[in-house]
């Protein structure tokens, strides 16, 4: 029965990581039919390669995810249509890791992110940014005579173990 219910909660898992990297999928092609690209079948191969990650990927990581799937694609590519991907606020290039990682919240400002990276594992968990911080830092860009245009809080972090 243990093992019965193991395999159920497995495979509950599996789809809502599926049913997740389709949406994510699906919203990324709205976007960018929205912003007037096409959506070419390298574009659709990085976004499925973005899809589905809990860790940032770099593009060499991406391109070899591609090939190991079958698909077709050189490095020069993936990095411009990453280039676009982040220019329409789909994807985070995370700093701290040199990676990139699908902007999977419903944010209607996208240049105002937070993400938290594990030391050890590399996973990637976005945060909404309080708006208490947002005014924090808009006063101190405007003390030295800034306005804010993008913010980007990277945080790299150990995951805690769960208490019972």
């Amino acid at each position: 029965m243990r093992g019965r219910r193991t395999r159920e909660a497995k495979a509950a898992a599996i789809k809502q990581v599926v049913t997740a990297a389709k949406l994510y999928e699906d919203h990324s092609i709205n976007v960018l039919k929205a912003s007037s690209y096409r959506i070419t079948m390298p574009r659709v191969q990085v976004i499925r390669a973005l899809a589905d990650t809990e860790v940032a990927l770099s593009a060499y990581a991406i391109h070899e995810k591609i090939l190991a799937g079958g698909g077709k694609i050189d490095v020069v590519s993936v990095y411009r249509i990453l280039a676009t991907l982040q220019d329409v606020g789909l994807i985070h290039h995370i700093g701290v890791v040199d990676g990139y990682f699908p902007s999977r919240m419903d944010n209607e400002n996208t240049k105002m992110t937070q993400v938290i990276v594990d030391e050890e594992t590399g996973i990637v968990v976005e945060l909404i940014m309080p708006d208490a911080i947002k005014e924090i830092i808009a006063a101190q860009a405007a003390e030295n005579r800034f306005e804010t245009d993008v913010v980007k809080i990277e945080i790299k972090a150990r995951l805690t173990p769960k208490r019972r």
